[in-house]
């Protein structure tokens, strides 16, 4: 165990193969995550949009009085 320290150590911490691998998990998430922000973001205007038409349809039946029962039809 003790041996296996020292091994380790004479690693160099940047190597050619781990910026490779680096760049393919970048040139794979990163698309994926704008297409996943892009698709999150217009599901949430959307969203805004229907809620802001379902209240103003509410507002707009509040504010026409309903009819009276006195009136003859």
């Amino acid at each position: 165990m003790l041996a296996s320290v020292p091994a380790a150590a004479q690693q160099p911490v940047f190597s050619l193969t781990n910026l490779i691998i680096l760049a393919v998990v970048v040139a794979v998430v990163y698309p994926l995550q704008k297409k996943l922000r892009e698709t999150v973001s217009r599901r949430r205007l959307e969203r805004w949009a229907e809620e802001d038409r379902q209240a103003e349809l509410e507002r707009q039946k509040r504010d026409t009085a309903p009819p009276s029962d006195d009136e003859p039809s």
